[in-house]
């Protein structure tokens, strides 16, 4: 069981947590690699035109994909606790049951972007001259939807367990074949924003294949008789988790399509700009979602455990993790802004470039907030303050949508990050008063008696 799970409630929480987050961030470098070739090989041989449409669709496409990440995160504590207890049997039908639970709804989501495709894009008000490609990267990528749901519950089963060398090595095949099936079909056949989208879905359905066959052969995860079942009794447990983590992920999202909204009326070179700049902002923000879910994992298995003092020293450890590396990224994106715009338009594309990099600079004044606000939250979801974490996160998306639109009149796209950092700001002030009464009341951990 040892060889492909991780019980953090022994032994160095330092070194746990780097232990967790390496793979972890690896994985997801990987997977975020999927939109970002997209990005970069559309722009480079489709031209800016066809980078917008596929930009405009990813806010989309993630609100349903993160939807279903949620999920998994909030089936993932009680999965942790579970494993930290040493009850295996309810870990594996807790599994079963959130993986019945999603594969349910994935295809709901799928079906209904692909019939609402159009609908939704004109909402998003999507420039005329590329709504048809638009709509047609997300109607492909929908097809896949149960593929990308599929393989997001069993990365977060294993991580769950503290195994995340299962979901690296899984991403890493996915991701080159994702790297050669954009180049033959977009740079190779011309396809366009329907090879992009065509190669993330077989992509994404190669790595829930090899992810399934890692995860069910061994360890705390290999079923037995009786566990292939709906649990009923942790079906609500589950969607009570479930339900405040999946609006939360997809609230994210659903607050970065306000602003892309807001944004799309400034014209292709605003667009483009913008959207190669969420994705740097994916790469960028990954190591700080990690260390929190290694935190929520170390935390929920010592909850599970009856260990609350050692769920303190994991939240402290955390959050001065998430705050060097939040302080180093912000100084790495500042200065290497131009740079790195490169990667996503030709040299040409000049107008592009000024744009990007002025966001870029202005960003990187703030990449350590988010940093400090994850660590927060990885805690609050551990102790399975889900709903609450969820009531923030719709605080800051909120924020960051209203600063936007009261600013982009006067700022155009410099407003952006600016409502970035004072969604950011709130969220970091809230969460942390929480923490501090919580302490002060002796709620910090949920058991009586302790700080």
């Amino acid at each position: 069981m040892r060889k492909s799970a991780r019980l953090m409630t022994e032994g160095s929480i330092a070194r746990h947590l780097i232990l967790y987050a390496v793979p972890a961030v690896l994985g997801d470098l990987f997977q975020v690699t999927y939109n970002t070739v997209d990005s970069i090989i559309v722009g480079k041989y489709a031209g800016a035109s066809a980078l917008a449409a596929v930009g405009i669709a990813s806010p989309l496409m993630n609100i349903a994909m993160f939807f279903i990440i949620g999920i998994g995160i909030g089936a993932s504590v009680i999965m942790s606790e579970f494993f930290g207890a040493g009850d295996l049997r309810s870990l594996r039908r807790e599994f079963c049951t959130t993986l019945a639970v999603s594969a349910l709804i994935s295809a709901v989501i799928a079906l209904s972007l692909f019939i609402l495709a159009h609908p939704l894009l004109q909402l998003c008000r999507t420039p005329s001259e590329i709504l048809e490609d638009t709509a047609l990267y997300l109607r492909i990528i929908a097809g896949g939807m149960i593929l990308t749901a599929l393989y997001n519950i069993l990365a977060a089963a294993s991580r769950s367990v503290g195994n995340t060398r299962t979901p690296l090595v899984c991403l890493i095949a996915g991701s080159l074949l994702n790297v050669g099936l954009d180049i033959l079909f977009v740079a190779g056949f011309g396809l366009g924003v329907a090879g992009a989208a065509a190669a993330t879905v077989i992509s994404q359905g190669v790595s829930a294949l090899l992810c399934a066959l890692l995860l069910l052969r061994s360890g705390p995860f290999r079923m037995r008789r009786g566990d292939f079942a709906v649990d009923r009794s942790l079906l609500t447990r589950t969607m009570k988790f479930s339900y405040a983590s999946a609006l939360q992920q997809a609230g994210i999202y659903v607050g970065k399509l306000l602003v892309q909204a807001l944004v799309n009326p400034l014209g292709v070179s605003s667009i483009a700009a913008f959207n190669a700049v969420n994705r740097l902002d994916d790469y960028a923000l990954i190591p700080q979602r990690d260390i929190a879910n290694g935190e929520t994992v170390l935390v929920a298995q010592n909850h599970g455990a009856g260990k609350p003092d050692r769920m303190l020293r994991g939240f402290r450890a955390a959050i001065i993790m998430e705050t060097l590396y939040g302080f180093t990224v912000s100084l790495v994106i500042f200065f290497l802004a131009e740079p790195l715009m490169h990667l996503f338009v030709s040299r040409q594309e000049t107008e592009v470039i000024r744009l990007g990099v002025r966001y870029l600079r202005l960003m990187g004044l703030f990449y350590f907030l988010p940093g400090i606000t994850n660590g927060l939250q990885g805690y609050l979801r551990a102790i399975g303050k889900l709903s609450l974490t969820m009531i923030i996160t719709y605080g800051q998306m909120l924020t960051r949508a209203a600063c936007t639109a009261l600013l982009i009149g006067r700022l155009n796209l410099d407003a952006v990050p600016l409502a970035c950092a004072a969604g950011w700001i709130m969220m970091l002030i809230w969460e942390s008063s929480l923490i501090l009464h919580w302490k002060r009341t002796g709620e910090l951990t949920g058991f009586p008696g302790s700080p």
